[in-house]
């Protein structure tokens, strides 16, 4: 009856880690997404409801920021995929498996959505975009040395169809 017991205390133990690695790792994934955002040169960020046209851009310090990104977004979102179906796995309630399922299926949603979007500004004739997903916003960067403004509308249409953001939620920027 005692091993029993410390089975079930180790299991809820496992359990706590397997919860804080995953805040953990969705911290990090923030922080990354706001520390590559920030190598964007924000000073020629526009915001939609602005309409502003951006000045060209320095050139990018990194080889292919856009290929790097999208490595570096993929590999933490398989470690916090990885995390969160130990969780499902481990889950001692039907509350815990549940919410662990929803972060997996939210993670899923996200990556398509920003896929889809990313595709849909490439096929408008841009060399590459990136696109993250916020909570109630979005961010796009576009690789092109700037953008007109009718570029703007177009990819701001582009965003707000597919992800239901409104237009003054959305920000996009030039990066060559």
């Amino acid at each position: 009856m005692k091993i029993f017991t410390f089975h079930k205390k180790n299991r809820s133990v496992v359990f706590a880690a397997l919860l804080m690695v995953s805040i953990v790792i969705m911290i990090l994934i923030a922080n990354i997404e706001s520390m590559l955002q920030s190598k964007v040169n924000h000073s020629n960020a526009m915001q939609v409801a602005t309409m502003s046209v951006a000045e060209p851009l320095i050139p990018a310090s990194s080889p292919d920021f856009f290929i790097e990104y999208r490595l570096e977004r993929d590999k933490i979102r398989s470690e916090r995929s990885d995390l969160l179906r130990e969780s499902i796995k481990n889950a001692k309630t039907d509350d815990s498996r549940n919410q662990a399922q929803d972060s997996v299926l939210k993670m899923i949603a996200e990556k398509q959505k920003e896929a889809e979007m990313e595709s849909l500004i490439k096929s408008r004739g841009f060399a590459d975009a990136l696109v993250f997903i916020r909570e109630n916003s979005v961010s796009a960067v576009i690789k092109t040395t700037s953008l007109s403004h009718e570029e703007v509308i177009q990819i701001a249409d582009v965003i707000t169809r597919t992800s239901g953001v409104k237009a003054e939620n959305i920000s996009i920027s030039a990066k060559p």
